[in-house]
């Protein structure tokens, strides 16, 4: 099947003539019928009666000319991005970032940057965990991604350093009598906790661990949230404190409060990671601003 047989189907429907469907896909009308009967015996269905005074769609041929017009309009539009691309300086670039990071500071300002210098680019971000991220970027689905990743990277990838994240301490602002940055781990063991739990990221999970281990705090968890975003809404909700990334802080709440913590001098290592065979100029214009 050929994306011509699709196109002579659709033009028959259209037009109810095997005559005016000829004319308007300039071809012969012997070729059109041949293409046609190709495509119903390839499928196995008759896609129009055949009557005496013409053609007329039979219920599989409606069915198909609804469900290939989606198509083809999706391979036109497809076309037609394609045709912008090649006239545009630099194309498309689609990022990847956890939705903290992006509300202000050296990311943000590094993407507002690129986007005053580049406005005819077509410019994408995703937020979601680091595994669907890198997932999204082996799959070339995105050019580059800011992580916070504590696993080893195969060797196409580069990873670029860009801040060193304080961890904090988040706690519902009605406990901020027990809470102060000197407290110590035996007053921390005594606090229910809200944590990530280990399929959201596998890697940071185990960090993790390390660290309790070495501080020799033992998470109470009485919530598991899959996002850091959901832990600061079960903490606002009294459920328990949460060690997240002094990042979420850059917008206030009214029933969340953060702590450093003198037992947790630790940081989150955020860096950008793009594919070494990346061929993308719009890609190398933005790794020009960050490394600036």
């Amino acid at each position: 099947m050929e994306l011509r047989h699709l196109k002579y189907f659709l033009a028959v429907a259209e037009t109810q003539s095997i005559r005016s469907a000829a004319q308007k896909v300039h071809v012969t009308q012997p070729a059109i019928s041949r293409k046609i009967k190709e495509l119903e015996s390839e499928l196995g269905v008759l896609l129009f009666d055949r009557l005496p005074k013409g053609l007329k769609l039979s219920r599989a041929g409606k069915v198909y000319q609804k469900e290939l017009g989606a198509i083809i309009r999706q391979i036109d539009d497809a076309n037609e991005r394609i045709r912008q691309f090649a006239h545009t300086e630099y194309g498309s670039l689609a990022l990847g970032a956890p939705d903290f990071v992006l509300w202000e500071g050296d990311v943000t300002r590094s993407i507002n940057q690129f986007r005053q210098a580049n406005l005819e680019v077509e410019f994408e971000v995703y937020s979601d965990t680091p595994m669907v991220l890198l997932k999204r970027l082996e799959l070339n689905q995105i050019d580059g991604a800011f992580l916070y990743h504590f696993g080893e990277l195969p060797s196409e990838y580069t990873v670029l350093p860009i801040a060193q994240d304080r961890l904090v301490l988040a706690y519902p602002v009605s406990w901020d009598a027990q809470i102060d940055a000197k407290m110590s781990i035996e007053e921390l063991n005594t606090l229910p906790a809200v944590r990530l739990p280990r399929s959201t990221d596998p890697y940071y999970f185990d960090w993790q661990d390390r660290l309790f281990g070495q501080i020799n705090w033992k998470p109470d968890v009485t919530q598991w949230a899959h996002g850091e975003s959901t832990m600061l809404g079960l903490v606002a909700s009294g459920n328990g404190v949460a060690l997240v990334n002094e990042r979420h802080f850059s917008r206030q709440s009214s029933m969340v409060a953060y702590t450093p913590l003198d037992i947790v001098p630790h940081k989150t290592p955020l860096n950008f990671v793009y594919k070494n065979t990346s061929d993308n100029p719009a890609l190398d214009a933005f790794l020009t601003l960050l490394a600036g």
